[in-house]
């Protein structure tokens, strides 16, 4: 039978000629980038823009010849503002391939407050109200985006009060929880407001009861810790937020983290815990949380006690035990949590870049079953640890675990004498360590990685291991222990740089190969297509990054057919077509080689750019920085809009995107169309 994706369209981009970019191993012009790192911003203001112009090929079958027209499309990456271009024209950055499709949203007006009454003030949230969707005031500063529910069951709603879908969006001083069911019609639900600000990354469990919420001390000469009768112990926490009703969020526990808290965290609930301590081991299940803390691995606190940037802490009681209904003494004897373990890279396994810990994701492995948690360690790459068994004695510094778990590790360069990260080895790029961290390595759009997204499941040419066997491709065979073909069925991970300012590049998202989490390797590598243009008024390979993070890469998502979404702030929301990567590879002497890993590779495989999407207020208003009152000087932003934070990907094939200064958007693209899940917009058409 057919492809699972065998209509994909995608794009063949260029800048000034039709061009189709594809990845080759790692070329670095050295003396190039050390001219490009001197170059100065001054002319900025004089420079008059270049229009950038590239062409889109709308794809049909994708193993067949397409002769369909070329069309014309703007290159939304422009680097310099002047009279021609402003970062802050809202309407002047409406633009989007045209595979993609706005099918709601949402500004988060509440309740026409930005603020609640103060009597709620880091205790409870308040319900929302439907007349208020996308009228003004649109409150802003929205960051982190999470998503939960029984998707595939179209969101459902049971008797007993389980099922449905939300959102929850992470917003500076607050968090807004959404009823994502239909999405054609979001519909906001509540705000929890905090007077403590910067809460920006965002987690819910499965059965979107808890929230956890991190305060991260970064911004405070912006936003100062409160001095009135009801501030809290700062902004250095991690607060959890009971949200079964989802019209009244109650707070029911936080942990301090000084100096500066947490920047990313993840939870797990663990049932099978077998050798759990005895005074916990009636506990059917076990919650578990991780928290990313950068600080210690550059500077150890006051305390003398060095925790490592990757911190494990055990909550003894769960969740349950703080359900609102209790009282404050119960409540209280149930808030402790125990720190168990901690990790941080070897500093001999790093190539002597930078180590801490920016973001870690945990997911349960499709083939060895390993609770696994996918560490962005800047130039430390991406470290893949083990955190499946805990042990049954606290080692809360990590001397053990998971400290000795690292299963694998994907950097650059080779970070080892010998074996799968040594020199001969299959683990890295072979780059030297100049060429893959620090500013030289980020000039060439390596290092700095500062975001991992695994798949959840093994692809085969587009197809995931769970689709019906009829979809898949002959190459697939009967499934991943085919004899054969098992070999073609993957595992993926894709990891991402940050930066604030890059001179000559906006970075590469890269396809590793996690088949074998002990042995990760180098498949395909993307950055934002097209050229563009320096101070001096000259072409550039690459765009790049004058400063305020604008078109950096953030955080991804996985999706359906080997899809991969991605923001890049100001530069909008982008598709990558990962499906073809592992048949696209050319191998040395035409055999594929896993066991070998980079070197057994002649050139990497192309990944497909298929489309992008910039958020830029409702389609239907002619003038939404007016009518819904949006902060156009918000520097949180940068003073830039859009500017694109997180998303997610519904599998029912929509994309949730928050925007920080207008809020939530939901996008379809077309190449996402799933005929069992229909929900067109509801909003007038332009045409109307």
């Amino acid at each position: 039978m057919g492809s699972a994706n065998r209509n994909k369209g995608r794009l063949e981009i260029g800048h000034h000629k039709s061009a189709v970019m594809r990845p080759h191993r790692l070329l670095i012009d050295r003396e190039a980038a050390d001219q490009l790192i001197t170059y100065a911003f001054v002319g900025l203001v004089i420079i008059s823009l270049l229009s950038a112009t590239a062409y889109l090929a709308l794809g049909g079958d994708k193993n067949v010849e397409d002769s369909s027209s070329t069309v014309d499309w703007v290159d939304p990456v422009v680097e310099i503002e002047d009279d021609s271009h402003s970062h802050t024209d809202l309407l002047a950055h409406r633009l989007k391939t045209d595979n993609m499709q706005l099918i709601d949203y949402h500004n988060l007006n509440c309740d026409g407050n930005v603020a609640p009454p103060q009597e709620l003030d880091n205790v409870a949230g308040r319900p929302c109200y439907p007349e208020y969707k996308n009228v003004g005031p649109t409150p802003g500063d929205s960051s982190e985006i999470s998503i939960e529910g029984n998707f595939m069951e179209d969101c459902v709603k049971n008797p007993d009060g389980t099922g449905g879908c939300y959102a929850y969006v992470s917003s500076y001083n607050q968090f807004e929880i959404l009823d994502i069911s239909e999405p054609n019609n979001i519909v906001l639900l509540s705000t929890y407001y905090a007077e403590i600000g910067r809460m920006i990354d965002i987690k819910v469990t499965p059965d979107n009861n808890w929230v956890l919420v991190n305060h991260e001390l970064t911004n405070s000469d912006l936003d100062p810790i409160p001095t009135d009768d009801d501030a809290n112990s700062g902004a250095n926490r991690l607060d959890v937020i009971y949200v079964a009703n989802k019209n009244e969020p109650i707070k029911v526990a936080e942990w301090n983290n000084p100096p500066a808290g947490f920047h990313n965290q993840d939870l797990h609930v663990d049932c099978d815990w077998e050798n759990a301590p005895v005074i916990y081991a009636n506990e059917e299940c076990h919650l578990f949380l991780y928290g990313a803390d950068p600080y210690p691995e550059m500077v150890e606190g006051d305390s003398g006690t060095f925790y490592k940037g990757t911190q494990v802490f055990y909550v003894p009681l769960g969740f349950e035990s703080w359900l609102p209904t209790q009282t404050d003494e119960d409540q209280n004897s149930s808030r402790e949590i125990i720190r168990w373990g901690g990790y941080s890279p070897e500093p001999v396994t790093t190539c002597g870049g930078s180590i801490f810990n920016h973001d870690n994701v945990l997911a349960k492995h499709p083939i060895t079953g390993q609770q696994l948690l996918y560490i962005s360690y800047w130039d430390a790459g991406l470290r893949i640890v083990d955190v499946s068994t805990p042990p049954a004695i606290p080692d809360p510094e990590g001397i053990s675990w998971p400290q000795d778990n690292e299963v694998g590790r994907w950097l650059g360069c080779p970070s080892a004498d010998d074996g799968w990260y040594g020199p001969d080895g299959g683990g890295h790029a072979n780059l030297t360590s100049e060429e893959w961290g620090g500013s030289t390595g980020a000039l060439n759009g390596n290092g700095w990685i500062h975001y991992a997204v695994p798949y959840d499941h093994l692809l085969c040419n587009g197809a995931k291991d769970t689709d019906p066997m009829e979809t898949w491709d002959a190459e697939c065979g009967t499934g991943p222990n085919d004899a054969e073909f098992g070999i073609n069925w993957r595992h993926l991970t894709m990891i991402a740089p940050e930066y604030g300012t890059n001179t000559n590049h906006t970075g590469y998202i890269w396809t590793i190969d996690t088949t074998d989490p002990a042995k990760p390797f180098l498949l395909s590598k993307w950055k934002l297509p097209g050229s563009s243009i320096l101070p001096d008024g000259t072409e550039h390979p690459h765009h790049y990054i004058p400063g305020g993070y604008i078109y950096s890469p953030h955080n991804g998502d996985t999706g359906t057919n080997g899809n991969v979404y991605w923001t890049h702030y100001h530069a909008g929301n982008w598709v990558t077509d990962h499906s073809d990567i592992w048949q696209d590879v050319e191998w040395v002497d035409g055999i594929p080689a896993p066991e070998i890993g980079y070197p057994a590779i002649a050139e990497l495989a192309e990944t497909k750019t298929m489309g992008y999407y910039l958020p830029s207020g409702p389609t239907w208003i002619e003038d939404p920085t007016t009518t819904l009152g949006y902060d156009m000087a918000d520097c949180w932003a940068s003073c830039m809009i859009p500017f694109d934070w997180g998303l997610q990907y519904d599998p029912r094939g929509y994309l949730f995107i928050s925007e920080m200064v207008t809020g939530v958007y939901v996008v379809q693209m077309d190449e996402d169309k799933n005929p069992n899940f229909v929900y067109p917009p509801l909003y007038p058409s332009e045409d109307e």
